[in-house]
């Protein structure tokens, strides 16, 4: 059996820290390497992390000062010696046979990557989030141009470790999005991409976190910022061209629809509206003829004429609507 390297860095999470690693280490798949990086936590974290370790030899722990939950993944990965590379975080969990079947995938189709679909957990309610990518066979970004619009969070993957490394595509330090900063770069180096459509984590959704907080501020520029990087690393591979659509509707999505939505919903009109919308039209200007975009339902065509138009009462009045009749059912 191949080694595989699981690495989980942990700051503040200790509601959550045992479930998480108790999934990982009741694995079907035991031959594990477990990396729990403690990023300067200053509650009971390292603590735990220390008790889990003795409780299971598989687990090693290491100590950091706080860098961001990009720096720790880094840090992990320097440590990993496994065939394959697992990312958790440590405040969501896996199917127990998560590890057995990515990894039984990646040696049938000899994968640089494995992708999975997962379930997204909001106050107790499960949604599995998937794709329209197409299993069971061999893929790559140059077969399948969709694969940059399939979510980018990298603990909805099996790496090759080999890959990976040579890749030399680290999380980047200090930014939100981390994720989105890498994961396309990882698609246009892969040859060999294989998805398991089944969902196999569960990803939990809480106040606080980096995805659900309000810092509107470093969110906007981080989120520009990681998307020139993807940009500029297109064209200097030659290949903004050729995924010019899909490009397009990566910015679109991120730094225009769905940021602009949610400022919309919490009651903001001003500032960082205008700056996504300034945005996205110095990057990509006009999109109407964007295949992606007109496949949309009629509900995103109506929010994107919203924003587009800035009749921001409306989304508001939809969105009112569509809880009180939830309410009623």
């Amino acid at each position: 059996m191949e080694l595989v390297s699981v690495v989980v860095p942990v700051y503040k999470v200790e509601q959550y820290l045992e479930r998480c690693v108790k999934s990982i280490c009741e694995q079907t798949y035991q031959e594990l390497e477990i990396i729990l990086v403690n990023d300067g936590s200053p509650d009971r974290c390292g603590e735990m992390c220390e008790e889990l370790a003795q409780k299971d030899k598989r687990i090693q722990v290491l100590n950091k000062q706080n860098g961001g939950l990009s720096d720790a993944r880094n840090a992990g990965v320097k440590l990993a010696t496994g065939k394959y590379l697992l990312f958790v975080d440590s405040d969501d969990y896996i199917a127990k046979d998560l590890v057995e079947k990515t990894v039984t995938e990646a040696e049938k189709m000899a994968c640089d990557m494995v992708l999975f679909d997962y379930y997204c957990v909001e106050n107790g309610i499960e949604e599995v989030r998937t794709t329209q990518i197409p299993g069971g066979k061999v893929i790559s970004l140059e077969k399948e141009h969709q694969l940059l619009l399939a979510p980018p969070a990298a603990w909805a993957k099996l790496f090759n470790r080999e890959f990976y490394v040579k890749a030399d595509c680290p999380f980047p330090k200090g930014l939100y999005f981390e994720d989105l900063a890498t994961t396309p770069i990882f698609f246009l180096k892969a040859k060999r991409i294989s998805y398991l459509k089944e969902p196999l984590y569960y990803y939990i959704i809480r106040e606080n976190s980096i995805m659900t907080g309000k810092n509107y501020e470093k969110s906007s520029q981080d989120k520009m910022e990681v998307l020139d990087h993807i940009l500029s690393v297109y064209r200097e591979n030659g290949k903004y061209e050729t995924y010019r659509e899909e490009l397009e509707y990566l910015v679109l999505a991120n730094a225009y629809f769905e940021p602009s939505k949610e400022l919309v919903l919490e009651g903001e009109d001003g500032t960082y509206l205008q700056k996504y919308r300034d945005y996205a039209k110095s990057r990509i200007g006009n999109v109407k003829n964007n295949k992606y975009i007109n496949q949309w339902s009629r509900k995103d065509k109506l929010h994107l004429w919203i924003l587009n138009y800035k009749q921001y009462w409306l989304m508001r009045l939809l969105s009112k609507a569509r809880r009180m009749v939830s309410t009623k059912l």
